[in-house]
C-alpha cells in the first residue's frame, strides 16, 4: 500500500513539474478539456470512434497480398543490383591490388 502511494506522489510531483515548465496548457487543464469533449466530441474524434468500433475484417495474408499487388518494378531491379554489384566489386579491387603489390614488393626485399 504503501508503494502505491509513493508512486501516485511521484506522479503528481511529475505532473507539476511538467506543467510549470511547459508554455502550452498544463496537463490538468488538458485533462479536463479531454473530460469535458466526452459530452460533446469535434467531428474528428467522432469519426475515429466510428472507425474503432467498426467489425474487423477476416481476411487471409494471400488475399491481402494480392489485392494490394501493384504492377510495374518493385523497389529493387535485379539488374541494377547486379550491376551496382559489379561496380563496388571493381572499386574494392582497384584499391587492394595496389596494396598486395606494395606489400609484396616489401616481402620480397
Amino acid at each position: 500500500m504503501i508503494w502505491i502511494l509513493l508512486s501516485l506522489l511521484a506522479a503528481a510531483a511529475v505532473l507539476v513539474l511538467v506543467s510549470s515548465r511547459s508554455d502550452e496548457d498544463g496537463p490538468w487543464r488538458t485533462f479536463r478539456r479531454g473530460w469535458k469533449a466526452r459530452r460533446d466530441p469535434d467531428p474528428e474524434q467522432a469519426a475515429a470512434a466510428r472507425a474503432a468500433s467498426a467489425a474487423p475484417v477476416d481476411l487471409s495474408l494471400a488475399d491481402f497480398l494480392r489485392a494490394t499487388a501493384s504492377e510495374g518494378d518493385g523497389y529493387l531491379n535485379p539488374d541494377d543490383l547486379v550491376e551496382n554489384v559489379r561496380h563496388a566489386t571493381e572499386r574494392a579491387t582497384a584499391v587492394v591490388r595496389p596494396r598486395r603489390g606494395r606489400e609484396l614488393h616489401r616481402t620480397s626485399r
